[in-house]
């Protein structure tokens, strides 16, 4: 038996490396398979016929022959509408819904706005519904989704595997939320950080893209790193790495104020509406329910008191970033998340922060993806555990 499954992992692993290597390319030959995986032609061929049986390796034509006369071999490519992959990004107030086929091009994509107040119950049926329009869009059925999967603020704790979901996202019941849609829809439900989905969006396909070792850190509603050391994703043994909103920024009070009190959008709104000038506060329609957006607009038109506003959250961050550059020696520092917007303004302070203080100093850039980045994490780990499922098929059927 143990050598039946040592056999059956073996196979597995071999799977997924020429799975891999399949999809890297447009189309691929079984001897240039075999030559670049330094596998065998009677290996490739065996752990071909599984992929190909399951239809998310097809064969299609002929390539050119390698000596005059010979046989043109049949050439392999990757079946990216083998099945498609649901992804869902929770932004505070909206929900973003895409569908994309494995090869992450997405086919569609739709914001919802959600209001903050709203329960459960209406949450989870917004849920199925947006789902389902994603599917008929496409004129699809349950049948044809691989996973969905899910980004949010929170982490996934290791002892009891349930979600802790951050405050402002606890109505999403996320524990619930993936039993009920795994039910509805038949099919694998993920839930991902949604910091490091982000990360790991900015590292494929955005600024991170050159890096090795990066930091990806979005600011705003609330603050939050994601770590990408030596090319991969680290986070923690508590599944807790890049927590730095609770990074204490004055231990002299006798009730300290972590970075996330003291940067994010809420104390913002605060400050200005406590101690911004006259001037200032005509050009907000409301006084009292003026909103983030609002915020961006007055910085915009050029308000003093908000880019002064601006400068000392972006002094808070640059202490922050120059530490976590001193501590990991990261090459790059990507900033995403509701302060994106103000890039130009905040960027060079930082910058120069760092160029001052930290012991290697490294660029902080803008993150480029975007409000789309946790998106285009959530379709590439969602594919990688497609593809781990579909290799390790075998694995559980031996055990």
């Amino acid at each position: 038996m143990k050598s039946t499954v040592n056999q059956t992992h073996v196979r597995s692993i071999n799977q997924r490396v020429i799975l891999d290597a399949i999809f890297q390319v447009d189309t691929v030959s079984r001897a240039a398979l075999s030559r670049s995986l330094n596998l065998s032609k009677v290996a490739i061929t065996e752990n071909l016929s599984f992929l190909l049986d399951l239809g998310i390796v097809k064969e299609v034509g002929t390539g050119q022959s390698q000596t005059m006369g010979g046989r043109r071999p049949i050439l392999l490519q990757f079946n990216k509408d083998y099945k498609h992959i649901v992804a869902i990004d929770l932004v505070y107030e909206d929900a973003i819904f895409s569908l994309a086929n494995l090869a992450g091009e997405i086919k569609n994509k739709f914001t919802i706005q959600v209001s903050n107040t709203s329960p459960y119950a209406v949450r989870f049926e917004l849920m199925k519904n947006a789902i389902s329009v994603l599917l008929s869009s496409q004129n699809i059925n349950a049948d044809d989704i691989a996973i969905i999967a899910i980004s949010s603020p929170g982490i996934m704790n290791p002892q009891d595997e349930r979600y802790q979901a951050n405050e402002q996202f606890q109505n999403w019941c996320m524990d619930d939320l993936s039993l009920q849609l795994k039910e509805h829809f038949s099919t694998e439900v993920m839930i991902v950080n949604d910091v490091n989905a982000a990360a790991i969006g900015e590292f494929n396909e955005g600024a991170g893209r050159t890096s090795h070792n990066m930091l990806y850190v979005s600011c705003g509603l609330g603050i939050g790193a994601g770590l990408i050391l030596n090319n991969t994703l680290y986070e923690g043994g508590s599944k807790s790495a890049g927590e730095i909103a609770n990074f204490i920024t004055d231990a002299e009070s006798k009730h300290p104020v972590n970075l996330e009190k003291r940067t994010n959008t809420d104390s913002l709104l605060r400050r200005v509406r406590k101690e911004a000038p006259e001037e200032t506060l005509m050009k907000l329609e409301c006084h009292e329910s003026f909103t983030f957006k609002d915020i961006v607009r007055l910085w915009r038109e050029g308000d003093d008191f908000i880019d002064t506003c601006l400068d000392d959250i972006a002094k808070n961050l640059a202490v922050a970033f120059s530490n976590m550059v001193s501590l990991l020696n990261v090459d790059l520092i990507i900033l995403g998340g509701e302060y994106r917007v103000f890039s130009e303004r905040m960027l060079p302070i930082i910058n120069q922060i760092i160029e001052n203080t930290a012991f290697s100093p490294i660029p902080v850039v803008e993150s480029h993806l975007k409000y789309d980045a946790s998106i285009h994490g959530l379709l590439t780990l969602a594919r990688n555990k497609v593809f781990s499922q579909i290799c390790n098929k075998n694995i559980k059927k031996a055990q």
